[in-house]
């Protein structure tokens, strides 16, 4: 028996394998399974050799640094929006898919702003003299329909003054321009409020911007209340002076505007904050880099000045609106004079029969809000300052060298970008205002004002310091430090 040597290691590969689940007890075999999957999820697995010294242990560690950095840089972004989920059922960051579909809606009411103001300047906004939410979705189908429909037009102040020898055929061209507005309007409030509802159902977005997009969507139903209430305004005669041009009200057309520009701005400005959070957190090492850089005190001079200067862009496309409701632009036909001077005389400018006060207390404003030869003034003088302030800021980012070396590349890049729309508004405005208000270009000038202030919130969005993407960014980085701190860890070291 001795040559035969040791049997023991020959009955232990004959012997058939049992697994050791067969000498565990239940209880025991699923604590060890919740153990492992719970270790499974908390660390990465990554495969290593069971004999270390048939490889190269350089390469193992190269690979091994690699994989881990790679699941780091994948889950962080993953982790840091996971990681509230047990207290809300809203994600911290919205998807995507939301930005993209803000963005889109955006770019709808940038198209029907500029496609109502056409329908101002062809005069077609009072040819629909009733609001039917509902039923006026449908054009008139027939020949007694469209008679019925002109015989309310020729009842409206517009018709008696201005068109009394309008046709038919004619009616017809300026009922399907405003009939194409209020439809658009209609499609531009439901393409918003179905898909908000659906992303809020499915949890697609985040607990704030849920939040927002329910005030956008108040919006836009508020919007159209305003838009038929503008339009009222210009169906009965005594809502504007006896004997003067039939027209909606400035007061009402500016509010109208306005609120399109605020519906605009809110689309714009989350779609640009959603994908900003998520591009930052697809690597948030360097997210957390550029946050901090723009947190320093020395940039908050600049990111206010970029706030200041878009409120002045919005106040004066809304002077822009007034000039619009009152035809300013149709006076005054020349630049930089205003008659024999930089303006007109005071007693133009506040002229006592604006006033409705006898002790005249309300002179100043309604000449500013009421008058054509101020309201125009003003817009030139808010046109000036906007195109000055841009220029200051310009100069302050070429010239300062605390924005040369903390100012991003991207914010540089949107620098220009606003002084570029700038030259181009200022252009527009001169032409449409020397030539008498032409349809084409008084309505490039107004898509003017919009590109100017889209692109100074593109500016904004670049230089703002979003404090909720920054805890979320520091949450990542943690987690990717903890990770690659674990990969260091399993890594064999060279024998």
């Amino acid at each position: 028996m001795a040559s035969l040597g040791n049997p023991v290691p020959l009955f232990r590969r004959l012997a058939p394998r049992l697994s050791k689940e067969l000498f565990i007890c239940r209880q025991c075999l699923v604590r060890n399974q919740n153990y492992a999957t719970r270790a499974t999820v908390r660390t990465p697995s990554v495969p290593f050799p069971r004999s270390p010294s048939r490889i190269n242990s350089t390469s193992i560690n190269n690979k091994a640094r690699k994989a881990f950095a790679r699941y780091a840089s994948e889950s962080a972004t993953a982790n840091a929006a996971k990681s509230e989920t047990s207290k809300s059922s809203f994600p911290d960051v919205s998807s995507k898919t939301v930005a993209y579909w803000l963005l889109g809606s955006a770019a709808s009411v940038f198209g029907i702003v500029i496609f109502g103001g056409l329908t101002r300047l062809t005069e077609s906004g009072l040819s629909i003299t009733e609001w039917r939410p509902v039923t006026g979705s449908l054009p008139p189908m027939n020949a007694e329909d469209w008679e019925a429909e002109f015989a309310k037009y020729r009842s409206s102040p517009e018709f008696k003054v201005l068109n009394s020898t309008m046709t038919l055929s004619e009616f017809k061209s300026i009922y399907y321009m405003e009939w194409i507005h209020r439809l658009w309007g209609r499609f531009v409030g439901l393409s918003f409020v179905l898909p908000a509802v659906y992303f809020v159902a499915r949890k697609k977005v985040s607990k704030p911007i849920a939040l927002r997009l329910a005030g956008i969507a108040g919006l836009i139903g508020f919007q159209g209340f305003i838009g038929w209430w503008m339009v009222k305004s210009g169906l009965k005669d005594d809502l504007f002076a006896p004997g003067s041009h039939p027209r909606v009200s400035q007061y009402r057309l500016t509010a109208h505007l306005g609120a399109a520009f605020v519906c605009y701005v809110a689309m714009l400005w989350n779609g640009l904050a959603i994908l900003r959070s998520h591009r930052l957190l697809s690597d948030p090492e360097a997210g957390v880099k550029l946050l901090d850089t723009l947190k320093n005190p020395k940039l908050k001079l600049f990111r206010r000045s970029v706030a200041s200067l878009a409120l002045l862009v919005f106040v004066t496309a809304m002077s822009g609106g007034l000039v619009a409701g009152l035809d300013a632009g149709l006076i005054y036909n020349e630049f930089p004079y205003m008659g024999k001077g930089l303006a007109p005389p005071a007693s133009e400018l506040f002229d006592a029969r604006y006033s409705r006060h006898e002790d005249r207390s309300d002179l100043w404003w309604r000449n500013m809000l009421e008058n054509p030869s101020l309201v125009q003034l003003d817009h030139r003088i808010l046109a000036m300052t906007t195109f000055t302030s841009i220029m200051a800021l310009w100069a302050y980012t070429r010239r300062s060298p605390t924005m040369k070396q903390l100012l991003p590349r991207a914010a540089k890049k949107g620098v220009h970008g606003v002084v570029a729309f700038a030259w181009v508004q200022v252009g527009l405005g001169l032409s449409t205002l020397l030539y008498l208000v032409p349809t084409p270009l008084a309505s490039a000038h107004q898509a003017g004002s919009l590109f100017l202030l889209t692109w100074v919130l593109v500016l904004g969005s670049r230089v703002w310091h979003p404090s909720r993407t920054a805890k979320l960014l520091q949450m990542a980085a943690k987690a990717h430090g903890h990770t690659l701190s674990n990969a260091t860890r399993h890594v064999p070291q060279k024998l």
